[in-house]
């Protein structure tokens, strides 16, 4: 630790504080148990590595053409949801990566 090391009395209040929480099941639990949101996790993977984000987008893209072509063929509305959904999915990760790069610097 940097700086003066604690006075005794700092050292008691310490372990006493140290005490109470070790001894709160329900802090334990959450800690134990605590994960990044997935989002996150999903956003922080998706930065670090840039080629996924072009084979995530590119999946969407194969995803969304399949659907409308098979809209087209059946006749199906259920379909062309499906299409405008998938494509409302690839316009919002493609918005969150340029976000991300931006933040970074890499686009103005």
């Amino acid at each position: 630790m940097d700086g003066p090391a604690l006075s005794p009395r700092e050292l008691l209040i310490l372990e006493q504080i140290e005490a109470e929480l070790g001894s709160d099941q329900e802090l334990e639990r959450e800690l134990r148990t605590m994960r990044t949101a997935r989002m996150a996790r999903l956003r922080r993977t998706l930065v670090a590595r840039p080629w996924l984000v072009v084979v995530v987008i590119s999946g969407c893209l194969a995803v969304s053409f399949t659907l409308l072509a098979l809209a087209v063929v059946l006749n199906e509305p259920v379909l062309l949801l499906a299409v405008v959904v998938s494509w409302a999915v690839v316009l919002v990760m493609l918005m969150l990566v340029a976000m991300q790069l931006r933040r970074r610097g890499r686009i103005e």
